[in-house]
């Protein structure tokens, strides 16, 4: 069911608008496109680079929707993407992390910015890189009184099907 199609000058005006904080990446671009790979994921392509997702969610009993950069357009354009709340994980987290695993609480040694349950969160490792994109399952303040258990449902991360889905797309 994959469909792709241009928006309007005026529809791409809108989408900057809706996007928040990520609207800077859409804002002035020549072209951009809707990539709609079913009915929980969207991509957002723009003057030919995939650069924004927004995905349905489902963590614990709840659902959301979530507008996050792609993190292959996050490593080409680090300084067009906005500051989010994260977590820096040690370095035994990272693989699992990469891999497909949520994060557990032994493995967060740091908590920058506030964020409550159901919020995006950055991953990032000790070097400071973000590693993934997950939906928070405390609240920040809540995660420092705890130390053990899941606390952050990864939704993308390095070498995913969205991230492998954007370097293909790249290259087309």
């Amino acid at each position: 069911m994959v469909k792709r199609y241009p928006l309007s000058n005026k529809e791409i005006k809108e989408l900057s608008n809706a996007l928040g904080g990520l609207g800077s990446i859409v804002r002035g671009a020549d072209k951009v496109e809707i990539y709609e790979l079913n009915e929980t994921t969207t991509l957002y392509i723009v003057d030919g680079k995939p650069a924004i997702a927004r995905l349905l969610v489902k963590w614990d009993s709840s659902q959301g929707e979530y507008v996050i950069p792609l993190l292959t357009y996050v490593y080409t354009n680090p300084g067009q993407i906005p500051n989010y709340p994260a977590v820096v994980v040690d370095d035994g987290a990272v693989p699992h992390i990469v891999n497909g695993a949520d994060v557990m609480r032994p493995g967060i040694k740091e908590v920058s910015g506030s964020f409550g349950a159901g919020d995006l969160v950055a991953i990032k490792d000790l070097k400071g890189r973000v590693i993934a994109f997950g939906v928070s399952l405390v609240s920040s303040g809540e995660l420092t009184g705890i130390s053990r258990g899941k606390v952050i449902k990864v939704i993308h991360h390095i070498g995913d099907k969205l991230w492998n889905l954007a370097r293909e797309l790249e290259r087309k």
